[in-house]
């Protein structure tokens, strides 16, 4: 099977599990920007507020995907939600084509219904090398 790892991160937490996931399958990785300042403690507060709205942003990948038979997303969890570049991404793939990972530091993503499947990578749980692994079980 033909894989793309597609990533948004402000952090840099989600480009690290992107990076072990694409390594792992040697596939390619694209960036999704939204060429927003996410930085510091008002990017911080910022990204929480745009989580908790459901803020529409408007984005730009940073690479050519190409038509992969799927697609694993990675992006974090802000405010209980979805960083809008990852919902916004998300928007123009079917979700039946999509392996979705979620960074956060304490909670898991409440939006499952739909993607091939859905992973918790928790901070707290210090799970991110075997959340990792069982994806790459699940998909291989």
């Amino acid at each position: 099977m033909d894989y793309c790892v597609v990533y948004f991160t402000r952090t840099y937490v989600s480009k690290r599990v992107a990076q072990k996931i694409a390594e792992k399958l040697s596939c390619p990785m694209v960036q999704i920007t939204d060429h927003k300042n996410w930085s510091g403690l008002f990017g911080y507060i910022k990204a929480g507020f745009y989580s908790t709205i459901n803020k529409e942003v408007k984005i730009e990948l940073l690479g050519d995907p190409g038509q992969p038979d799927a697609y694993i997303v990675v992006t974090p969890l802000w405010a209980g939600g979805i960083a809008p570049a990852g919902k916004a991404f998300l928007k123009t793939v079917s979700p039946d084509k999509v392996h979705l990972v979620v960074t956060s530091l304490g909670s898991q993503v409440e939006e499952r219904e739909g993607f091939l499947s859905v992973s918790d990578v928790i901070d707290q749980q210090n799970n991110e090398d075997q959340v990792i692994s069982d994806l790459l079980k699940r998909i291989k």
